[in-house]
C-alpha cells in the first residue's frame, strides 16, 4: 500500500491566513459556520463550500485551495507517518487474533459453506462448478470427495470468490475446514488494514486510523463472516480498496488541475483530461467486486456518479469555461471509460474467464443446441460462448429476482443497521452434544453473526449527525466516501425487499459503517479539521488570526455542548500531535472521553460474545443470555 506520503491527503490542520481578518463581535458564537447558498446536490458531495471570486490569474496553490488541496509540497510529518502504520499494524494483529484463533472449528460445513465450499473443490478439481451426490456434506467433512461428479451445476454467482476460496484448500489440504476457511479470514484481515490506511488517508489522524480498523477488527459481522467459506467478504475486500483508490485519485486528479489550469484566466477552456491510474485502479477493484456478486454493480454505478459530480465541481472552482457541460459530457464519458469498460473486462477475466475456456461448463453448448434444434440463435451476431453466457446471465437475473422461498433467518434491510435479525450460522443443540462438559446440563455450540452492538447502534446516530452536519451543514466531501457504501452496498437491497435476504450481507458495507462512525467521533473530537478551503477552514484561520481560538484558548463548542458547560477551560491532552493529526487547542476532551468509552463499551461487548461468534461449548442459559432480542433466536 502506498504511503500517505506520496500526495497530500486533504483536511489540513493549518489553514492559511487571509491578509484581512474581520474582528468578532463580543457575545457572537464564534464558530457558528458562515452562511453559504450553494445547497444543490452537486456542493453538497464535493463539500467545497464557498467560492473566491476573482477576475485575475490564480496560482497553483490558490487553485490547490480552491480545490480543497494543502499547499504544494505539504507532507504528513514523519513521526504521524510512523504511528499511521503503527496502529495499521495493531489493527492487523487484532483483526488476525479474531479472524484466525480456532479457525478450524467447526470440522463441518456449515450455512452456505454446503455450496461454495464444495463448488471451489469442484473448480479446482473439475474445472467447472460440477454436482455433487447425496451425502457429499459429511463425506466432504471427513475428506472423502468421491460424491463430485464430472456433472456440470447450475450456480447464480461468478467464480472469482470460489476460486479463492480454493486456493486456501490447496494450501492447506481440502480436507482441512482451516484451508477452506483461510482465504476469507486473510480477505477480513486485509479489509481491516486497508480501511486504517484509508482512515489515516481522508483524516491524516494515526489515532482515528487505528480506532476504525480496531473496530472493524473487533465487529461481530466482520469477524463471523471472514471465519465462514462464504463470497461476500471479498466484496468488502475489494470495495475498500476501491473506496481507498477513489481517495487517491480525487486527490491526483485535482492536483492535476491545478497545476494545469495554474497562470490562466478565469473562463479559460478547461485542460485535457489525462490517465489517472487511480481512477483505473477504482474500476479494477470494482470489477473484482462484480466478479464476486453482482451487487457489487451498484457500487460500481454509484461511485460513477461521484466521480462525476466531484470533477464537474472541480471544474466549477476554478471556473473553467462551460464548466457544467465539460463536467458532465466530456469529463463524464472520461470517467465512464475509465471505470465501467475496465470494470467490465475484469468481470469477464476474473469472474467467468475459465467458465469462458471450459466447453463442459454449465450452459456452455446452449447456442449450438439451439440452432441444431430450431435452425437460428436469438443474438446470432454474438459468438457462441458469449451468447452462452448472456443466456446464463439471463437466466441468473430471473432467479435472483424471483427468490422468495420462506427462510428462518431471512431480514429485511430496514433491520439490518440496528441488527434486528442476525443470521444464525451454525447451531449444535443439546441433544448433539450429550457427552459434552459444559459446567451444565444443556450445552451448545452456535453461530450468530451478530454484530457488535455498541458499534452498530452509535453508527445510526452517526449516520444522522453525518448526513445532516456533514455533508449537508459542513459540505464535507470526506463523509462521501463511506456514504457512497451505503449507497453502493445497502440502498439497492431495498428494491429486492421481497427476495430472500440476509442480514449477513452488510458485511460487505461494514468497513463503510465504521468509517462513518470514526469521522463522526473524530469531528465530534476536534481530530477532524477543515477541509482546506472551505467555509470552516476560512472562519478558522479567520478566528486564530483574531486570537479568538488557538493555544491556550478554548475551543468554541456549539450551543448543545456550552449548555452542558463544555469548552470553559483550555483544552488540555496528553496526545500528542504526531498520533491526533490536530494541534491540541483543536481536541475536545469531551470527545475523546466519548471515544474512549465507546471503545470500552465495544470490546467488553466483544469478550463476551467472542463465544457466540466463534461456536465455543457454552451451557444454554450462557448463550440464551446474550440474547437480547426475540429477534436474535
Amino acid at each position: 500500500m502506498t504511503s500517505p506520503c506520496a500526495a497530500s491527503p486533504d483536511g489540513s490542520d493549518s489553514p492559511s491566513t487571509p491578509g484581512s481578518v474581520p474582528s468578532v463581535p463580543e457575545g457572537n458564537d464564534p464558530w457558528q459556520a458562515p452562511d453559504v447558498s450553494a445547497t444543490s446536490p452537486s456542493a453538497i458531495a464535493e463539500g467545497d463550500a464557498g467560492t473566491e471570486d476573482g477576475a485575475g490569474e490564480h496560482s497553483e496553490d490558490q487553485l490547490r485551495s480552491l480545490l480543497g488541496l494543502e499547499p504544494l509540497g505539504s507532507t504528513l510529518p514523519r513521526a504521524t507517518r510512523v504511528n499511521g502504520w503503527i496502529a495499521t499494524a495493531v489493527a492487523g494483529v487484532v483483526a488476525a487474533l479474531t479472524r484466525l484463533l480456532g479457525l478450524a472449528h467447526p470440522h463441518q460445513l456449515m450455512f452456505d459453506e454446503i455450496y461454495y465450499v464444495k463448488d471451489a473443490y469442484a473448480l479446482w478439481r473439475n474445472g467447472y462448478e460440477s454436482t455433487w451426490s447425496d451425502d457429499a456434506n459429511e463425506l466432504f467433512a471427513k475428506g472423502d470427495f468421491s460424491a463430485l461428479t464430472t456433472d456440470p451445476s447450475y450456480v447464480v454467482h461468478p467464480q472469482l470468490g470460489k476460486w479463492l476460496i480454493g486456493l486456501g484448500m490447496q494450501l492447506f489440504g481440502a480436507d482441512s475446514s482451516f484451508g477452506w476457511r483461510f482465504i476469507p479470514a486473510l480477505a477480513g484481515i486485509l479489509t481491516v488494514i486497508v480501511l486504517a490506511r484509508l482512515t489515516l488517508r481522508v483524516t491524516r489522524s494515526p489515532l482515528l486510523a487505528g480506532l476504525a480498523g480496531q473496530l472493524l477488527a473487533i465487529d461481530g459481522v466482520g469477524i463471523t463472516e471472514s471465519r465462514i467459506g462464504l463470497l461476500d467478504g471479498f466484496i468488502a475486500l475489494f470495495a475498500t480498496i476501491a473506496l481507498y483508490c477513489l481517495v487517491r485519485d480525487r486527490e491526483w486528479s485535482r492536483a492535476r488541475l491545478a497545476k494545469d489550469f495554474a497562470g490562466e484566466p478565469p473562463n479559460a477552456r478547461a485542460p485535457g483530461a489525462h490517465l489517472r491510474p487511480w481512477l483505473l485502479a477504482t474500476g479494477v477493484m470494482l470489477g473484482l467486486a462484480c466478479s464476486i456478486k453482482w451487487s457489487g454493480a451498484y457500487l460500481l454505478a454509484a461511485i460513477g456518479i461521484l466521480v462525476v459530480v466531484w470533477d464537474t465541481q472541480a471544474l466549477h472552482r476554478v471556473k473553467a469555461r462551460a464548466w457544467f457541460l465539460e463536467g458532465i459530457i466530456a469529463r463524464g464519458v472520461g470517467d465512464f471509460m475509465r471505470l465501467v469498460p475496465v470494470a467490465f473486462v475484469v468481470y469477464l477475466t476474473a469472474g467467468w474467464g475459465y467458465w469462458l475456456a471450459h466447453d463442459h461448463a454449465y450452459y456452455r453448448g446452449w447456442a449450438a443446441g439451439q440452432r441444431a434444434e430450431n435452425g437460428s440463435v436469438p443474438r446470432s451476431w454474438l459468438p457462441d460462448s458469449l451468447n452462452d453466457l448472456f443466456e446464463y446471465h439471463r437466466s441468473m437475473y430471473d432467479f435472483h429476482v424471483a427468490l422468495d422461498p420462506e427462510h428462518a433467518y431471512m431480514s429485511k434491510p430496514i433491520g439490518w443497521l440496528v441488527q434486528w435479525r442476525p443470521t444464525s450460522l451454525y447451531w449444535q443443540s443439546e441433544q448433539d452434544m450429550a457427552a459434552v462438559d459444559c459446567g451444565s446440563d444443556r450445552c451448545i455450540q452456535a453461530i450468530t453473526s451478530i454484530g457488535n452492538i455498541p458499534i452498530w447502534w452509535a453508527a445510526v446516530l452517526a449516520l444522522a449527525f453525518a448526513i445532516a452536519v456533514l455533508a449537508i451543514r459542513n459540505r464535507d466531501w470526506r463523509v462521501w466516501v463511506p456514504l457512497i457504501g451505503y449507497v453502493g452496498l445497502y440502498l439497492p437491497w431495498f428494491i429486492y425487499f421481497r427476495r430472500t435476504i440476509f442480514t449477513f450481507y452488510t458485511v460487505s458495507f461494514v468497513p463503510c459503517v465504521v468509517l462513518l462512525l470514526v469521522l463522526v467521533l473524530g469531528s465530534i473530537a476536534g481530530l477532524l479539521p477543515p477541509v482546506p478551503g472551505s467555509a470552516q477552514a476560512q472562519r478558522e484561520a479567520e478566528l486564530l488570526a483574531a486570537g479568538s481560538i488557538g493555544p491556550g484558548l478554548p475551543y468554541p463548542r456549539g450551543r448543545v455542548a456550552t449548555y452542558f458547560g463544555f469548552g470553559l477551560n483550555p483544552g488540555r491532552t496528553r496526545l500528542p500531535e504526531t498520533w491526533t493529526g490536530v494541534p491540541g487547542w483543536r481536541v475536545r476532551a469531551e470527545g475523546l472521553a466519548l471515544i474512549g468509552s465507546l471503545v470500552v463499551v465495544a470490546i467488553t461487548f466483544a469478550f463476551l460474545w467472542w463465544p457466540i461468534w466463534t461456536g465455543q461449548t457454552v451451557p444454554y442459559t450462557f448463550w440464551h443470555w446474550h440474547m437480547w432480542l426475540n429477534s436474535w433466536v
